[in-house]
């Protein structure tokens, strides 16, 4: 029993150091019986944009990989009866190495015809508060939305008073000037902000190896 146990730990780790090895997408010929663990590669980059994700090889993921996602892998290598060697990962950019320099995955691998079946997923990176929270950040016109929406939301609740009118128009001139002025100065410091951290929308980071 111990050796049985041993024997099972160390085929474990060897499955471990093949994710961490995988650099380049091989196809595998999978017959597939639930269709629904298949994406192709124009779904899985629309949910990266909408959650703020990368898909990459297993060799830059650095996060850890729980014994559901080796239970997976072993259930793909019965199926096709060989080893698997080229695996993909969804996840946040902190769990992978990025060159030039959150957090759980979905493992898949590659089946052909830009389509990708899921191995194992755990975590809850796809839920609909990850989106909302990153939507500003999907493409450059939800930024210069979120710049206006803030701009507006500042004018309409900045006292008269301050703006130096005696009452409480929704829109006149000071107002309106209040509102080209708010604009600007939150245009400013989105763009110094986002230049100084290096931004990238998810539109254009969702299979990026690099940081910046």
């Amino acid at each position: 029993m111990h050796e049985l146990l041993a024997d099972e730990a160390h085929r474990d780790e060897q499955l471990r150091a093949c994710l961490r090895g995988s650099r380049r997408p091989i196809p595998i010929d999978l017959p597939v019986a639930e269709p629904e663990r298949v994406y192709s590669l124009s779904s899985i980059r629309a949910l990266c944009i909408k959650h703020r994700l990368r898909f990459l090889e297993g060799a830059y993921y650095k996060g850890a990989i729980p014994g559901q996602a080796i239970y997976g892998m072993r259930q793909i290598e019965r199926r096709i009866g060989k080893a698997v060697t080229s695996y993909m990962i969804m996840a946040p950019s902190g769990q992978f190495k990025l060159c030039d320099s959150e957090v759980d995955p979905l493992l898949f691998v590659p089946i052909g015809g830009d389509r990708y079946y899921l191995v194992a997923r755990w975590g809850n990176d796809l839920s609909p508060v990850r989106a909302f929270a990153f939507w500003v950040v999907r493409k450059p016109v939800n930024l210069a939305m979120a710049v206006v929406a803030a701009s507006l939301l500042l004018t309409s609740v900045m006292p008269s008073s301050l703006i130096g009118d005696a009452v409480y128009p929704l829109l006149n001139g000071k107002r309106l000037l209040f509102l080209f002025w708010s604009f600007m100065v939150i245009s400013g410091f989105t763009l110094f902000g986002w230049f100084a951290f290096f931004g990238q929308f998810s539109k254009d980071a969702w299979n990026s190896r690099y940081f910046n």
